[in-house]
C-alpha cells in the first residue's frame, strides 16, 4: 500500500505563509478566534521568559566550561578578541542604521490612527524566579571559575542541561513559533498597525545588506594589512563559504567548507580547527550588525525614536555578552534578545514578536555574513597567536 507523505515546510516558509495570511486574511477572522490565538501567543511567551534565565545560564555556562581544554592564553586571547570584534560590529549597525535612515526618511512615518484593540481571551502570567542579567552574569563568572579546574560534575551538568535546553526549544517552542508570531501579528493587523509597519520597510533588506558587506569587507582588508592581492586573494577564496552559508541558513553545516578555506587562508590547520568550532556560536558578524538596524527601523516604524548613543551603548554591553548565551538553534539569537529589546530599547510586546517574526526573513544574510566574519576573525587571530606564539593545546601549566 503507498503512503502519501506530506513534504515538510521549513521555518522560514512558516513564518512567511503566517506573515502573508495575517496580512490578506486577518480581517476576515473571527474576533473570538483571533483573540484566542492571541491569548496562546501571549501565554507562550510567558513560559519562554520564565526559563529563558536558565537558558541563559546553561548557554553562557557551557560555552565557558567549553574552554577548559584548550591553553589558558589561547582562551582569553579568543574570548577578547570575540567580545572586541561583536562590540565594534554592533556600534557599526548604529552609524550603519542612523545613515541609512537618514537616506531613507519614509521609515519615520508609519504612525497608525486606530482606536481598536484586540484583547487576549485570557491572561497567563508566571512570576519570574530570577531576572535574565543575573542569569547571564551567572553563566558567565560559575563558567570561567568552573573552567580552570577538571571538574567531572560540571561537564556532566553542562552536557544534562544543554539537552534539556535544545529539547525544549528544538522539540517545544521552536515547532511552535510560527503560531506564536501567529497571535502577536493578528493583534497588530487587529490594531491597524501591521500594514502600516511593513509598507516602509523594503530599504532595510538593502541596508541590512550594504551594511554587512562593507563591514565584511573592511575585515578582511584588516586581516590582508589592505594589501590589494592578498585582500583578493582572502575573499575569493571565502566566497564559496559565503553562497553555502546563505543557501543552507546554518552555520553549522557550512563548518567544514569554513574550516577547509580558513586551513588554506591561514596556513595553520591546528588553530583553525580551534578557532573555527570556537567561534560558531559566539561570533556573528551577521546578527551584530543586522538585528540592531532592523530593531532600530522597528521602533521608527511604530512611531519611536532612536536610541541616543547612551542608551545603545547599554544595549550593546548586554547584546555583547548575550551573544555567549545564544543556544544553536533557528531564531536562537533572537529569542534571548527579546528581553534585552523590552528593557534597554523600549519595545513593546508587539514590536518584540514583529521582529522575532521578520528576522527569520534575514536568515540567508545573516547567517552568510556570520560564517564570512569567522573566516576574517580566524585570519587575524592566527597571525596574533603566531606572533605570540600560541597554540591552542598547550599545557595549562
Amino acid at each position: 500500500m503507498l503512503k502519501f507523505k506530506l513534504p515538510k515546510i521549513n521555518l522560514s516558509l512558516q513564518l512567511v505563509i503566517i506573515f502573508c495570511i495575517t496580512i490578506f486574511l486577518g480581517s476576515y477572522f473571527p474576533l473570538s478566534l483571533k483573540s484566542g490565538i492571541y491569548a496562546f501567543s501571549a501565554s507562550l511567551k510567558e513560559i519562554l521568559l520564565f526559563v529563558l534565565p536558565f537558558i541563559i545560564f546553561v548557554c553562557l555556562f557551557s560555552s565557558m566550561l567549553a574552554n577548559q581544554g584548550r591553553a589558558l592564553k589561547f582562551a582569553v586571547i579568543l574570548l577578547i578578541s570575540v567580545c572586541i570584534s561583536n562590540f565594534l560590529s554592533i556600534i557599526a549597525a548604529y552609524g550603519a542604521g542612523n545613515v541609512g535612515f537618514f537616506v531613507f526618511p519614509q521609515m519615520t512615518a508609519q504612525h497608525s490612527d486606530t482606536f481598536l484593540v484586540l484583547e487576549p481571551l485570557w491572561t497567563f502570567s508566571i512570576p519570574s524566579l530570577i531576572s535574565n542579567e543575573i542569569a547571564l552574569f551567572l553563566g558567565l563568572f560559575l563558567g570561567i571559575g568552573v573552567s580552570l579546574f577538571k571538574l567531572t560534575w560540571a561537564n556532566t551538568f553542562s552536557q544534562n542541561a544543554t539537552k534539556i535546553v535544545t529539547f525544549f526549544l528544538q522539540k517545544t517552542f521552536i515547532p511552535l513559533l510560527p503560531l506564536f508570531a501567529f497571535g502577536f501579528l493578528l493583534k497588530m493587523e487587529h490594531d491597524g498597525v501591521l500594514v502600516q509597519a511593513v509598507k516602509g520597510y523594503a530599504p532595510i533588506i538593502l541596508i541590512v545588506l550594504i551594511s554587512n558587506l562593507l563591514y565584511l569587507g573592511l575585515m578582511f582588508g584588516f586581516a590582508s594589512s589592505f594589501s590589494r592581492k592578498t585582500w583578493v586573494k582572502y575573499i575569493k577564496n571565502v566566497l564559496p563559504v559565503g553562497l553555502l552559508g546563505f543557501s543552507t541558513m546554518s552555520s553549522l553545516a557550512t563548518m567544514p567548507v569554513t574550516l577547509n578555506v580558513a586551513e588554506k587562508n591561514t596556513n595553520n590547520p591546528e588553530i583553525s580547527r580551534a578557532l573555527i568550532p570556537a567561534t560558531v556560536n559566539i561570533h556573528m558578524i551577521g546578527d551584530s550588525i543586522s538585528i540592531p538596524i532592523i530593531a532600530m527601523a522597528i521602533l521608527l516604524s511604530f512611531g519611536y525614536s532612536l536610541p541616543t548613543f547612551n542608551q545603545y551603548l547599554i544595549f550593546t554591553a548586554f547584546f555583547m555578552l548575550a551573544k555567549f548565551a545564544v543556544p544553536g538553534v533557528p531564531c536562537g539569537t533572537m529569542l534571548v534578545m527579546l528581553p534585552i529589546f523590552e528593557k534597554y530599547l523600549g519595545f513593546t510586546t508587539e514590536m518584540s514578536s514583529f521582529i522575532a517574526s521578520i528576522y527569520i526573513l534575514f536568515d540567508p544574510i545573516v547567517t552568510a555574513a556570520n560564517v564570512l566574519g569567522n573566516s576574517a576573525l580566524v585570519i587575524i587571530l592566527t597571525k596574533l597567536m603566531n606572533k605570540k606564539s600560541i597554540q591552542p593545546l598547550e599545557n595549562l601549566s
